[in-house]
């Protein structure tokens, strides 16, 4: 299956990603290289746990957290 991501900031280029069927948001932040403790996966307006099975085809945003000054 195919997830659609787009990336905040955008550390990377926006992308599809490909998973198993039945992947979590988990096995897709290692598929994109990024941390579980630094990075939230949203679906529409909702932040979605770790654990939550991805649907083929859904589009997410990785938004990862960042700091400067």
């Amino acid at each position: 299956m195919q997830v659609l991501v787009t990336f905040r900031p955008r550390r990377q280029p926006d992308r599809a990603i490909e998973l198993r069927a039945g992947a979590t948001v988990a096995d897709l932040l290692a598929a994109a290289g990024q941390g579980a403790d630094s990075t939230l996966v949203i679906r529409g307006a909702t932040p979605i746990p770790e654990d939550e099975v991805l649907q083929d085809g859904e589009s997410l945003l990785l938004l990862s957290a960042f700091s400067g000054g």
